[in-house]
């Protein structure tokens, strides 16, 4: 029988050639053309393009249409002051036409200075795309720009029929499929590196003795397995969500509309290739439900994969005998890291299972010497470096082993060469699957312009952000802390050659592939401490591997195992100095969210720090005859800290009950339909219908009704309405109004809470007085005014009062305005936005309402939705990039073409506080009159 050799290497260049030819091969563009006006007849129209500028624009008019205009707007592509939103609009093209002569600018730029119009039929044609904007006048070129317009609208003073014309192509590049050719050969290449390496196994297992990849017995569950399967479940249905899970459930849920996926919320929505592949299996997640549980499910099935990696495959490969204390230690620390980092949509997940799997690929390949675990190692590492900068990780096995992977190809001779090639370019399948290289530069090219992007010298910042009191957390700060330890300890172990039942040489491999990821580290663009998740694999390997030694008898004098003791107490109590921070809602109710963890004062680190060096010095004089050795310590550590971050979260869910949690949402869902946080959210769509009446009037000193101030500077009245009276004073004075009576069951937990409106700044002060039904004072508290001077209601809770009155005082020395107190008249968000609408979302909040999907970007334009739901006033600030054209934000040209107004938003059940917040947009010109082509370039 021949041998297969050459058709192993003809299947690893055939791979190679179809992969560098998908990469070339075309894709269908998809075009579209909006001509406006209709029918010859203009009026203005909204067209909010995104990105800004246009592919193309061609815009015609008649020198006899300007004249006859005399002084107006022939065209613009951005709102004029009159219908203008709350955000200015500039770059735009404006056509003035001004006493029988025509001007055309571009923002700033004045391109045709007041050119005379002839009374004749001439024709003036303004053509802008790639290279700038030409301007020509019956054909001849009249000026030129390099300047591209904007444009978020066609504007126009011209009325009825007009010779005005305009044709807008909006740059819809990233908008493509596959074309056949290109299919043909991504299907082509899959089949080929497959069948390659099937013969390469199995020609190789016939050659040599099968060696086997799993132990005997091991789907047999043990005790950990059970722990970690447990709290992985668990913490999927009750955890918290991490960072990012808002951010890319748009992401992929806006991949619905547009055909890939982008990201959204800023760099113009340019797709995230080349590292985007893995975002296109939550696509059919998405389309069953946005539940964060059912959302979190294939990021647990990655956990439960990549432990059992590390306990079936990797672990065993580096211990001999695997002590159970050391099994334990490894569940205790996977789980902390994945609760932190894994359960989530972020892309560590993935980046951990492959990082394992390459790596017990690569030792298998080394103790084998086999050419196929390494060329699937090698597909593996290609299908994780696609997947995010992080997963460099799963390169960096390669680069240690190189000199024994140099030996293993020579001795193969060179068909290794062409499978190394075949399996090397498969990696481009996962880069180039939906995009041309042009599009997939030019997205690379715009996320580096707009950034953020740090160099290798900023690397810094990330280990500020982790040792930070606030940012980092002890969920993020103990993990790495505990892996750092093991790296030491390890290092220090082998060097003494103190390392009983352990394989060196492999574990020395382990502590260069972890060291060199941290150096890799410094140099992805952006300094997140989330990414510290891919080390999750890696991490709990180093310190299974440093317990089981020392279990093993690695430390054999008193004096060793008490300095590792008082080491580890040192190290658990700088991981312990923090809070446990949970992201955003769901750090609700949960204990120790925003202090360190502790009990009468005396916090966790302490304890910790305390009990390490008391330890340290008892078996100084003999404790550890008693203690034995202190590996079990780690194992207490891990699985205290994960008994801890659990607990205290199923904990917070009990005085929530009756409202929302992360939890609670999940359990709602699992019975029945939910829209999460939506729930218990309700809306106040009209302001008027709660307001309370006085049963007097009220003192005044100094305070004027409905007057507003003398210089007209300062707000007449909460959300533009005047329908109850409004108290204002800019000098010296005092108010007291009268008594207001509240309603039975004001105070009921599910009621709304009393709101008062105020606003101010300078040497003022507010405050909200009780009282029962006799009118005697019971109870103050104070009206915070917002810094900025913007009306703002602050939310009380009665607390069983039945009446209540304001009093405000004004030093001189500023200003101060307040409304009528009210108790809100509210319904379901539901019902005021119908889960049907397509509404603008903040990345932050995303997560948190399922329900809802945001605003479509599609066709080269942004959706002109009618509310925004939007993150409370506390974390507000961290979602502007969205509404800012600097970042590439989408929702900038709706904000330049409509106004916002709040809507009230509550959380029954916690009535003070505001996790989201709804803004109704009003657009002065809609989006009409306007001619849509769809064609495919």
């Amino acid at each position: 029988m021949p041998s297969p050799r050459w058709t192993i290497a003809g299947l690893g260049l055939l791979t190679a050639l179809s992969a560098v030819l998908f990469v070339l091969a075309p894709v269908r563009q998809d075009v579209t053309t909006y001509e406006w006006p209709t029918a010859g007849t203009a009026q203005n129209t909204a067209l909010p393009l995104f990105p800004y500028t246009p592919e193309q624009l061609d815009a015609t008019f008649g020198c006899a249409d300007a004249a006859t205009l005399g002084n107006g707007l022939v065209l613009s592509t951005t709102p004029p002051t009159a219908v203008a939103g709350e955000q200015p609009s500039s770059g735009g093209l404006t056509v003035l036409a001004q006493d029988g002569a025509v001007t055309v600018s571009l923002g700033d730029e004045t391109v045709v200075d007041r050119h005379p119009l002839s009374t004749g039929d001439c024709t003036v044609t303004v053509q802008s795309g790639q290279g700038g904007t030409m301007v020509r006048i019956d054909g001849d070129p009249a000026a030129h720009s390099r300047t591209t317009p904007v444009v978020n609208g066609l504007f126009t003073d011209l009325q009825g029929q007009t010779d005005l014309r305009v044709s807008v192509v909006p740059d819809t590049r990233y908008e493509s499929s596959p074309s056949a050719l290109k299919v043909a050969l991504g299907a082509t290449a899959i089949v080929s590196v497959l069948a390659m390496l099937l013969l390469l196994s199995r020609w190789e297992s016939s050659l040599t003795r099968p060696v086997r990849l799993l132990p005997r017995g091991w789907w047999r569950p043990k005790g950990p397995d059970i722990a970690v399967t447990v709290t992985l479940l668990a913490w999927t249905i009750i955890g918290a969500a991490t960072v990012d899970d808002g951010y890319i459930i748009t992401m992929i849920e806006s991949a619905t509309d547009t055909g890939f996926v982008g990201n959204y919320y800023r760099w113009f929505n340019a797709p995230e290739s080349p590292f985007s592949w893995f975002y296109e299996l939550y696509r059919p997640f998405a389309d069953v439900s946005g539940a964060a549980w059912w959302m979190r499910v294939p990021s647990l099935v990655l956990g439960l994969l990549s432990w059992l990696l590390i306990d079936r495959v990797l672990l065993p490969r580096f211990a001999k005998g695997l002590a159970r204390t050391a099994r334990w230690a490894a569940a205790g620390v996977f789980v902390i890291w994945f609760v932190t980092f894994g359960i989530g949509l972020r892309p560590e997940p993935w980046v951990v299972l492959g990082t394992l799997v390459v790596f017990a690929l690569v030792e298998r390949a080394l103790a084998t010497r086999g050419l196929a675990p390494l060329a699937t190692a090698l597909v593996v590492a290609g299908a994780t470096l696609t997947i995010t900068p992080t997963g460099v990780a799963a390169v960096i096995p390669f680069v240690i082993a190189l000199p024994r992977i140099v030996r293993l190809l020579w001795a193969r001779g060179a068909m290794s060469v062409a499978v190394v090639l075949g399996a090397c370019t498969s990696a481009l399948l996962f880069m180039f699957y939906d995009q041309s290289v042009a599009a997939v530069l030019h997205s690379t090219e715009v996320r580096t312009a707009i950034g953020p992007s740090f160099s290798v010298l900023d690397e810094g910042r990330r280990y500020e952000d982790l040792f930070d009191f606030l940012q980092g957390g002890l969920n993020r700060r103990l993990p790495i802390m505990l892996m750092w330890l093991a790296m030491a300890s390890l290092i220090v172990l082998l060097l003494f050659k103190r390392t009983p039942k352990v394989a060196p040489k492999p574990t020395i491999r382990l502590l260069a592939v972890s060291t060199l990821f941290f150096g890799a580290l410094a140099f992805t663009p952006t300094k997140y401490t989330h990414h510290f998740g891919a080390l999750a694999g890696l991490g709990t390997l180093l310190v299974a591997v440093l317990v089981h030694t020392i279990v093993r008898g690695a430390l054999r004098r008193n004096w060793e195992r008490s300095l590792f003791t008082a080491v580890l107490g040192v190290t658990v109590w700088i991981g312990l100095a923090a809070p446990l921070r949970w992201w955003f809602l769901s750090g609700l109710d949960v204990k120790w969210n925003l202090v360190e963890p502790g009990i009468s004062n005396i916090t966790a680190s302490e304890i910790a720090l305390v009990a390490g060096l008391v330890i340290a010095v008892a078996g100084l004089f003999g404790a550890w005859r008693l203690l034995r050795q202190p590996g079990w310590f780690v194992a207490v550590v891990a699985v205290g800290t994960v008994a801890i971050e659990v607990g205290t979260m199923a904990y917070a869910m009990v005085p929530r009950w009756d409202t929302y949690t992360t939890g609670r949402a999940n359990l709602a869902s699992l019975s029945g339909g939910s829209c999460g946080v939506e729930d218990w959210l309700r809306a106040e769509p009209d302001i008027s219908a709660g307001l309370l009446r006085a049963d007097a009037p009220a003192r005044l000193e100094g305070f004027t009704v409905n007057g507003g101030f003398p210089d007209d500077s300062r707000p007449l009245a909460p959300y533009g309405t005047t329908a109850a009276p409004v108290w204002g004073s800019d000098s010296a004075g005092s108010l007291t109004t009268g008594w207001f009576t509240l309603p039975e069951g004001a105070s009921a937990a599910d009621a709304p809470p009393l709101v008062v409106p105020a606003a101010g700044a300078g040497a003022v002060s507010a405050s909200v007085q009780y009282a029962g039904s006799d009118g005697q004072v019971v109870r103050e508290e104070r009206v915070r005014l917002d810094d900025e001077g913007e009306w703002s209601d602050a939310r009380f809770d009665p607390h069983g009062a039945t009446r209540v009155r304001v009093v405000a005082t004004n030093d001189g020395d500023g200003w101060i305005a307040v409304g009528t107190p009210r108790l809100p008249k509210v319904v379901p968000t539901t019902e005021l936005v119908p889960t049907s609408e397509r509404v603008a979302l903040d990345w932050v909040d995303a997560f948190a309402l399922p329900c809802r999907r945001s605003a479509q970007l599609a066709d080269g334009l942004t959706q002109p939705v009618r509310y925004r739901f939007a993150t409370g006033p506390n974390l507000r600030w961290l979602t502007g990039m969205s509404f800012l054209t600097g970042p590439g934000g989408p929702y900038a040209p709706l904000y330049q073409l409509g106004t916002q107004t709040p809507v009230p938003t509550y959380l029954e059940g916690d009535k003070l506080f505001e996790p989201i917040s709804v803004f109704r947009l009003d657009y002065p010109v809609p989006l009409s009159g306007v001619t849509i082509t769809h064609t495919v370039r």
